[in-house]
């Protein structure tokens, strides 16, 4: 039984970076194939729903995904925007911890409160930020 949870949190942190990937180099598809793969991930319609929607097989639309899913990878492996994005990512966290411990040093002395105050503003343009990348960790704790 548990062997089948990992699977399932598997296969959502593999359709959530496909989901990702499909954002990223999309539009480096066919208008066709980005067709098929944007109902298939983004509105999450069925193989047959899809292949009803573009009026091809059930079959004409899984080797079609198959094939961008594989192309998407590829385009990854090659250009690398989101293992670029979760080093981003990494190192925003990184500076975010550095200013919280700046803060916390700074409520211990209690001279510090211009710095206290300018490393507030500094965790909330932090926060801001890696909010704009917080799908990244859903992928992160689902592949865990």
């Amino acid at each position: 039984m548990e062997e089948l949870a990992e699977q399932e949190v598997y296969g959502m942190a593999k359709s959530f970076e496909m989901y990702i990937l499909l954002d990223l180099y999309g539009r480096l598809l066919t208008e066709k194939q980005f067709n098929i793969m944007d109902l298939y991930y983004n509105d999450d319609l069925s193989l047959g729903e899809v292949a009803a929607e573009c009026g091809i097989s059930r079959q004409g639309v899984h080797d079609a995904v198959k094939h961008c899913e594989k192309a998407l990878e590829e385009y990854e492996e090659k250009l690398g925007l989101l293992k670029a994005q979760k080093a981003y990512v990494e190192e925003l966290k990184k500076f975010k911890a550095q200013a919280l411990d700046i803060f916390n040093e700074c409520k211990r002395i209690s001279l510090s409160r211009p710095i206290a105050e300018k490393t507030i503003v500094l965790l909330e343009n932090l926060d801001s930020k890696l909010a704009e990348y917080e799908t990244e960790e859903i992928i992160d704790e689902a592949a865990e």
